[in-house]
């Protein structure tokens, strides 16, 4: 298993080099944080003046590559030279209280509504410069899923009272609600142009449902305990699971294909499969990413971690030879690695301190890379 060293950086670092670079009196400094394998933690600052960032320790290494961007690094550490940027968009999300945060988020592609939810049972739609359009209230307990369906016009949401339902989102209006779950809605998937969507819950179960006829067309009792995230591609309905295990069913046999981890290991919290190259992707409780080829379930291709914090998501942005993930964990940190026969971190996001992640959604762009966006225990989505 590989483990990485990594940099952590104070969010609001712009504000500061921002303040120098236009003279503004004062000191402006910001701190950083490197963590290496088998090494005490390091923690130091860095002074912006008007052309330089000066570190405190020369143990790390800063560079300003521009305004939103940074370029760390620790040679005596062995942490080699990585990208830190911070969010060309950020979504206020007024209607959620700070002190809950945003639970589970979407946003439209391409982006140009948000919607949110929190622990209060109701769900918001922003416009993405800030406008509040409509308020989605009817569950009876914490949001922990939601996706607009491919129009853009209509969301599926899922909360911890076991029940998913679907809104406008132009008028608020509840006209489909799925009872079926005896325990709180985990995640959530669309199939397609959304005649079908797909649901899994800390009741063990996988559920097929069809939204016309408001009707369960089937049931994947996948394990004894909760089901925490899934993934669905018409080639396979990938399951992560509490029992440690990442499950795979071909939904068009309704079989399983292959289980990857084990029963009694510990519990998988998020998933990706990347069907390109035929890999699953399982994000564990104890902070390692396991990569499995699917040819070969009884081997691990590749694993990998950056402290001990859970894996809470895992999305894949880019299909190609080399398979991109973005990963978000309990700690705050959100980055992007490529995989291969090892793993490389590509740059790492910066906006949400220590608040764990809950969401990642990626949206085209005309860029080298898609749109990230993100969400975490405060009241903002960001994208990068």
């Amino acid at each position: 298993m590989q483990v990485l060293g990594y940099i952590a950086v104070q969010p609001d670092w712009p504000i500061d080099v921002a303040n120098a670079q236009n003279d503004v009196e004062g000191e402006h400094k910001f701190w950083v944080s490197a963590y290496a394998p088998a090494e005490p933690s390091l923690h130091t600052s860095v002074r912006a003046t008007a052309d330089a960032l000066l570190v405190d320790d020369a143990r790390i290494e800063a560079q300003l590559v521009s305004a939103r961007q940074l370029r760390l690094s620790s040679p005596a550490l062995s942490i080699p030279p990585g990208v830190y940027t911070t969010p060309s968009l950020t979504v206020a999300c007024t209607q959620i209280a700070r002190g809950t945060g945003v639970r589970a988020f979407d946003v439209t592609r391409p982006g140009g509504l948000v919607v949110a939810g929190g622990d209060d049972g109701a769900l918001d739609v922003y416009e993405t410069h800030g406008t509040h359009r409509v308020r989605l209230d009817g569950h009876l307990g914490d949001i922990t899923a939601c996706m607009f369906f491919p129009s853009g016009q209509v969301v599926l949401s899922g909360a911890t009272d076991m029940q998913i339902k679907i809104w406008s989102a132009c008028d608020g209006s509840n006209p489909v609600t799925l009872v079926g779950h005896t325990g709180a809605i985990a995640d959530l998937c669309i199939i397609g142009v959304g005649k079908l969507v797909v649901s899994a819950a800390k009741d063990g179960c996988v559920k097929v449902w069809e939204c016309g006829t408001s009707s369960c067309l089937h049931t994947y009792d996948v394990s004894v305990d909760p089901v925490n995230a899934i993934w669905y591609d018409e080639s396979a309905l990938v399951a992560a699971c509490e029992d440690g295990r990442v499950v795979v069913i071909d939904p068009r046999s309704k079989v399983v294909r292959a289980e990857f981890g084990a029963k009694g290991g510990p519990p998988m919290r998020s998933v990706a499969f990347d069907a390109q190259n035929q890999l699953v992707i399982g994000g564990r409780a104890d902070g390692v990413v396991c990569v499995w080829d699917m040819d070969s379930p009884e081997d691990t291709k590749l694993s990998f971690c950056r402290g001990h914090a859970a894996v809470s998501v895992i999305r894949l942005v880019s299909q190609s030879n080399v398979s991109h993930i973005c990963v978000g964990t309990e700690d705050g940190q959100l980055y992007i690695a490529a995989l291969s026969d090892s793993v490389t971190v590509i740059e790492d996001m910066v906006a949400f301190d220590v608040n764990p992640i809950t969401q990642i959604r990626i949206t085209p762009s005309t860029t080298s890379r898609p749109h990230i966006w993100a969400a975490a225990q405060d009241s903002r989505v960001c994208s990068f």
